[in-house]
């Protein structure tokens, strides 16, 4: 027991704890969400993306949860674990806001709104599988609605989580920041392919997921679904709505998008704030105070110098 709140104990849970962040940062950052037809690259899309990736993972914590887990103290770890995991995942949220160019004094709001946002989403998810666990399609149909919401913003106004006070001229540009541009609101093949993702990693990151990867912070996601072709689909499909037999394909989810279809340098950088990807494994993320600099994902090796 005294081991387990030793300072060796504890460097280690927030070693693997940033191994997870990292892993959950970088699949939710992929260029291949964003753009035209897709997922929008503003603030709040991608924190919804992050946030559903971090309850990926969040949920492989708590599924240690049996008699024997809890006498072994894995229970108990894991519930330390996602403490610093949530710790480290507001930290960087706080950079991302600070980033944005938001006032100071209205930084510490934003992330009250942001954590709010996030927990509404996650809580939806909770209900989706602990309500509907035997009930494939209401299920399904609760996942879409929470990514209808919370990804491509269509939030009512009342369930409007973020970016939507009006307080005064100093958090005008915060507001812009932090709120959708534009919801996609209206595209069925895009939030059935986001929900079948869904339930895809729910299966595939707290059940199938080897205990020896998941111990050291490495999660195979598997393939992100093939979001290329949604302009022709939405096209295509202007007379009538998907068929039902689309619920839950988890197969048409997972499959890949072509290199040559990712979004140009400038949309990917805009994509992914506070972290932008270079060559030889560097990546550009953020200081606390939202400031950029580079780490290398293979040696962990940072600089304050930008990688030639």
């Amino acid at each position: 027991m005294a081991n387990r709140y030793s300072i060796s104990a504890q460097q280690h849970r927030i070693k693997l704890a940033t191994n997870l962040f990292r892993a959950a940062q970088y699949q939710a950052s992929s260029p291949q969400w964003y753009g035209n037809s897709k997922i929008q690259s503003d603030f709040r899309p991608q924190h919804a993306m992050l946030s559903m990736h971090i309850w990926f993972i969040h949920r492989r914590l708590l599924a240690y949860d049996t008699p024997e887990d809890k006498e072994s103290g894995k229970h108990g770890y894991n519930l330390m674990l996602q403490e610093e995991l949530f710790d480290i995942f507001w930290n960087d949220t706080r950079s991302r806001i600070r980033s944005s160019g938001v006032h100071e004094l209205t930084v510490t709001k934003h992330l009250k709104d942001a954590q709010q946002a996030t927990f509404l989403q996650c809580t939806q998810y909770d209900h989706a599988f602990q309500e509907f666990g035997d009930d494939r399609v209401k299920r399904f149909e609760v996942i879409c609605d929470a990514v209808w919401r919370h990804v491509l913003g269509g939030i009512d106004g009342d369930d409007a989580a973020a970016g939507t006070g009006n307080e005064g001229d100093d958090e005008e540009k915060g507001e812009a920041v932090l709120s959708h541009s534009d919801a996609r609101v209206d595209d069925d093949v895009l939030i059935r392919k986001i929900g079948a993702y869904v339930e895809y990693q729910m299966e595939n990151v707290v059940y199938k997921l080897p205990d020896d990867y998941f111990d050291e912070g490495r999660i195979g996601w598997g393939n992100i679904p093939d979001l290329s072709a949604l302009g022709h689909a939405k096209a295509s499909n202007a007379g009538g709505n998907v068929d039902g037999d689309d619920v839950g394909n988890v197969d048409g989810a997972i499959k890949t998008s072509d290199d040559s279809d990712q979004e140009s340098p400038e949309v990917t950088t805009n994509a992914l704030r506070g972290m932008t990807f270079f060559k030889n494994n560097w990546v550009q993320v953020l200081t606390d105070a939202g400031e950029p600099y580079y780490w290398n994902e293979e040696t962990n090796m940072v600089s304050w110098q930008k990688p030639m």
